[in-house]
């Protein structure tokens, strides 16, 4: 996936490095500064080798000139004392004239000092001629001259006898000379060189501090450029680096939702943004992975429930056929046997009639009044199963009236007294209301569904017991209730008690003409009317059953 989207925008990196510092310009500057900073430091300890040298030379040099000063002023003294001896030890000047080459030549020594300081400082000095020392030089050089002519003078009267006037002239022109005017000289270039000596030991103190404050400086800028330049690699490099490696690691270990910020438009802020970009397709693409899986386990689940569902209606559905071929292999065996006995009854008791010879007319009609009530019990079966079929074929209408149930009722209660019953089984009717209470549905069908419980009831009573049967009104929906004191239900009867051919025990009347068939009738009478019919029951506790029927307006 990677390569395809590179493939798809392959100048967006080259848009966002020409337009930006590349990391090739940074690591370029970067060795730029060091580069820089490196000369920077070269080229001060240069200057200060540099300075250091000027500031030695000038001390040599002043040093240099103050040793020829010294020179002077002992070759001067020791000029004077030769010419002082010449009094005492004669005329010898051997030593006089060595003297005075020795004071010329550390004139000339001097001034080639001077020179050679002028050659340094071309532009600190006024030409030659004009220049100080070399005055002060020129000065001392033509008095020694004139001393040394001088001297030949006293020379001449010591050897003439004037040795008076050669004193004066000695004390007047040589030592007084020599003693102010050159000494002053000697003073004044001494002094002078002195200063340069202070004013070049004050500028190489001045310079060691200038030196100490800009290595200070240096070091200072030198660490801030090498910091400077730490932290541009760091923000620029390193940061973003280390930025990739961290999100590297965290789309490793599964997490899609990390970004990778970096703010530089350079090659690794590219990259940053690529990576970015991938990581989210990555997400959308794990996203929609996901909810198509979450959408295929849904579905399979789904499809899992419905074919569960369907197995277990399947099953059901099994079990039912199952429940109502046993049913109706049970019901076929009870109906024969319903249809048998009455039939057989009806044969034994014509037989019996048709055998004996001496039939009285009150023996046959005891004979058909048997017959004619069995047949009555055959007629009622066969009518209940063709209500059934009817009823399964959908042909039996049900015409709706409006309907007082309280006639209905009248009418039930009427009907029971007919009813074969136990010895001592009463019945005891219970109204709660009075006046009408109207209902929309068929009377007959009505009274049918309602005789059907109250039937069942009397022929399961045991004897000296009561039936009751209650008419009353609760929430808008009429209840009629039947309530026995026989053998009731069993959980299992109770459940299906409203089961086509489902008959139950003996002991619930299948010992006349129970059939299955009379609660099965009753429920879909009360289903077409839209009520309600319900079974409650203890075993060996009796039974009730209720029907529940809306009410088409409120009694008055």
């Amino acid at each position: 996936m990677l390569a395809v989207w590179v493939q798809r925008d392959p100048t967006s990196l080259k848009g966002a490095a020409t337009g930006n510092m590349k990391i090739k310009t940074k690591l370029f500057a970067s060795h730029l500064i060091m580069a820089a900073v490196v000369s920077l430091i070269a080229a001060v300890f240069i200057t200060v080798l540099r300075t250091g040298e000027t500031n030695q030379r000038e001390l040599s040099t002043s040093y240099e000139q103050i040793r020829a000063i010294n020179f002077i002023a002992a070759w001067a003294n020791d000029y004077s004392e030769q010419v002082a001896e010449l009094f005492i030890l004669g005329t010898d000047t051997t030593e006089i004239i060595e003297a005075r080459d020795g004071l010329l030549d550390a004139l000339a020594r001097k001034e080639d000092l001077l020179l050679a300081e002028m050659r340094q400082h071309p532009n600190d000095g006024a030409p030659r001629p004009e220049h100080p020392e070399l005055n002060r030089i020129d000065a001392m050089r033509e008095m020694v001259l004139e001393l040394d002519h001088v001297r030949k003078e006293v020379e001449v009267l010591l050897s003439d006898g004037h040795q008076a006037d050669a004193e004066v002239i000695y004390r007047n022109q040589i030592e007084h000379r020599l003693d102010s005017v050159l000494g002053d000289l000697i003073d004044s270039a001494t002094v002078n060189e002195r200063a340069e000596v202070n004013a070049a030991i004050a500028s190489s103190a001045q310079l060691s501090d200038r030196m100490r404050f800009l290595a200070f400086a240096l070091v200072g800028t030198a660490a801030l450029l090498a910091l400077g330049n730490a932290l541009m690699l760091h923000r620029g490099i390193s940061r973003p680096i280390s930025a990739l490696s961290e999100g590297a690691d965290a789309v490793g270990r599964g997490d899609l939702s990390h970004t990778v910020d970096v703010s530089s438009r350079d090659e690794l802020g590219a990259l940053a943004e690529r990576f970015n970009v991938m990581t989210s397709q990555l997400r959308d693409q794990r996203d929609r992975l996901l909810h198509a899986n979450d959408l295929l386990e849904k579905q399979v689940a789904e499809r899992t429930r419905e074919l569960s569902e369907r197995s277990e209606q399947v099953e059901h559905a099994n079990r039912r056929l199952r429940d109502i071929d046993a049913n109706r292999a049970q019901f076929f065996a009870d109906i024969s046997h319903e249809l048998r006995t009455p039939l057989t009854i009806l044969r034994g008791h014509a037989e019996v009639t048709l055998r004996a010879p001496d039939s009285s007319n009150e023996r046959l009609r005891q004979s058909l009044t048997q017959v004619v009530r069995k047949a009555d019990q055959i007629g009622r079966l066969v009518e209940d199963l063709l209500f059934l079929a009817r009823s399964e074929a959908g042909t039996i209408t049900v015409e709706t009236e409006p309907v007082d149930l309280q006639e209905v009722f009248a009418d039930v209660l009427l009907d029971c007294h007919g009813l074969r019953r136990r010895p001592g089984v009463t019945i005891s009717p219970q109204q709660a209301v009075l006046e009408p209470v109207m209902v929309t549905g068929d009377p007959g069908r009505l009274r049918q569904a309602i005789m059907i419980p109250v039937d069942n009831a009397i022929r399961v009573a045991p004897a000296g017991s009561v039936v009751s049967l209650d008419l009353g009104v609760v929430d808008r929906w009429v209840r009629i209730a039947v309530i026995d004191q026989g053998p009731g239900f069993t959980p299992d009867e109770a459940k299906q008690a409203f089961s086509r051919f489902y008959s139950g025990r003996r002991t619930r009347g299948r010992s006349d003409s129970g059939t299955g068939l009379g609660l099965a009738i009753a429920h879909w009478i009360i289903n077409q009317h839209n009520g309600r019919i319900s079974v409650h029951s203890t075993p060996g506790h009796g039974a009730e059953i209720r029907i529940d029927l809306p009410l088409s307006a409120e009694p008055k």
